[in-house]
């Protein structure tokens, strides 16, 4: 007789799935939340009511929030500390106005709300940032509700003052920019502040001092924003090593010391990769990929080559070493040159992003000089024998720099190209390398290779265009009047 196992009442729990990176940049804001609320309570500062109207609130936002990070295609741990940091930081800095604003209810105006929503566009994505303020907006109208102000005033305040930050902050390139944004969100604080302190239109109740409280509040709010997005972003660049347009700009310096090593012990590397930097970056502009990452990492992806210079042909004066060693040691040794180059970037402390790059700029490709040469000796030599080690590029950037990278050293080893060779050694590169998968990981479209396939061109063409012969006398008529 069989005896009947018994039925387990639980829902078995996979740990192995769990992404706690979203997990804990989904709960942690909606539970900081719920236990400001809950202090509120223990204040008496709020009702059982309110209160358990905040944590319905709380939850439901969280699921809105769960939503959108589980939608993000690229959500990563730096974006969990950037938001959890930003979120948690805004939340109790709000509680803290609260506290004081007891006596003056005024002082909410004074909430640095617009850096949180500046802060998320620039680290994360505009999208997200616009999501998150309304997440953050619903979060202060409820601790703010102790105040003498409607809920839905409070709302509109911090929904919009982050809204307006949004859409008029666009790059932290230029500083000018930033207080360019100041300026404008002043403007509109100042609207709301006439729109909800103005209950009759007389002259008198402009000169109150209620009033002139709140514009001074709302100056502050736009000053501490300020202050605080200019002094988050070095400690999140710096702390976390996050990868942002200024860390962009300062690694773009020809100073640095990577760069300068380069420089002196490869110059013939250091002039390949600023061209292929300024062709990467253009092609990367043409498709809405991002430009300024694919123009530094291009500065940084063969300072490998360093190690070895006189190895690689762009440095050589005459004398090819490789002409003396057996094919399969002169593969080994370029081939090993990306992974040389990851390591130097780690040493260096540069982004994972640039090494990610290095790494990836050759894929798995096949070096097809040093492999024929070995097949003419030995027919049955492995093809693997001579192939990089990889991974195949993993972003448009990897894949536009590992294009641009080989069409460079193509071009420049004629003697004078012509715009039908330029178009042609393009366009077989590019078929070359997806008929080899190595465009497979990258999500480049057909219509995007196309679209990086004529901007290269262009600017190939622009770069090798034939240039007007002088006469013989007008040269040296030049040349000896020193100019």
């Amino acid at each position: 007789m069989k005896v009947a196992k018994r039925q387990k009442w639980f829902i078995p729990l996979n740990v192995k799935k769990i992404n706690f990176n979203n997990a804990l940049a989904i709960f942690s804001t909606p539970t900081i939340f719920m236990c400001l609320m809950t202090f509120q309570f223990l204040q008496h500062l709020i009702s059982l009511n309110e209160l358990l109207m905040g944590i319905s609130v709380g939850l439901l936002l969280g699921f809105l929030l769960r939503i959108e990070v589980n939608n993000h295609s690229k959500w990563s741990g730096q974006d969990t500390i950037t938001f959890t940091f930003l979120s948690s930081g805004l939340l109790l800095t709000m509680y803290a106005i609260q506290v004081i604003s007891l006596d003056l209810p005024i002082l909410f105006y004074m909430t640095p709300i617009a850096a949180f929503a500046i802060l998320n566009k620039h680290f994360i994505t505009e999208r997200f940032a616009l999501i998150s303020s309304v997440i953050s907006a619903a979060y202060g109208s409820f601790i703010f509700m102790t105040t003498d102000f409607s809920m839905y005033q409070i709302f509109i305040y911090l929904l919009l003052s982050q809204w307006f930050a949004v859409f008029m902050f666009e790059s932290i390139k230029d500083r000018k920019t930033l207080f360019k944004t100041a300026t404008s969100l002043l403007s509109v604080h100042l609207i709301l502040i006439v729109i909800f302190e103005l209950r009759t239109w007389h002259i008198w109740t402009v000169m109150t001092p209620e009033f002139m409280l709140s514009i001074v509040f709302s100056m502050v709010s736009v000053l501490l924003a300020v202050i605080l997005t200019l002094g988050i972003l070095p400690l999140f660049e710096a702390g976390f090593n996050m990868l942002t347009e200024s860390k962009l700009l300062t690694l773009s310096n020809p100073n640095h010391p990577l760069l300068r090593k380069v420089l002196v012990e490869a110059p013939g590397t250091y002039h390949h990769s600023v061209m292929v930097a300024n062709l990467s970056e253009s092609a990367c502009e043409s498709i809405g990929a991002n430009g300024l990452l694919a123009r530094v990492a291009a500065y940084y992806h063969d300072v490998g080559k360093a190690l070895k210079p006189h190895m690689f042909i762009e440095n050589q004066n005459g004398k090819n070493p490789h002409d003396s060693l057996p094919p399969e040691d002169s593969a080994r040794i370029i081939l090993q040159h990306p992974n040389d180059g990851a390591s130097l970037l780690k040493e260096y402390g540069l982004p994972q992003e640039i090494i990610d790059i290095a790494q990836q700029h050759h894929g798995t490709t096949l070096l097809k000089y040093f492999y024929y040469k070995a097949k003419e000796r030995n027919s049955n030599v492995s093809e693997s024998t001579f192939r990089y080690d990889g991974p195949i590029p993993q972003s448009k950037e990897a894949a536009i720099i590992n294009i641009c990278d080989s069409v460079e050293a193509a071009v420049r080893s004629k003697k004078h190209p012509t715009n039908e060779e330029i178009n042609k050694i393009v366009r077989s590169i590019i078929y070359d390398r997806l008929l080899d998968g190595q465009f497979n990981d990258c999500h480049l479209t057909i219509d995007e290779i196309l679209t990086i396939e004529n901007n290269i061109c262009d600017m190939l063409n622009g770069i090798f265009h034939q240039r007007i012969e002088y006469p013989k006398e007008q040269v040296m008529q030049t040349t000896s009047g020193g100019h």
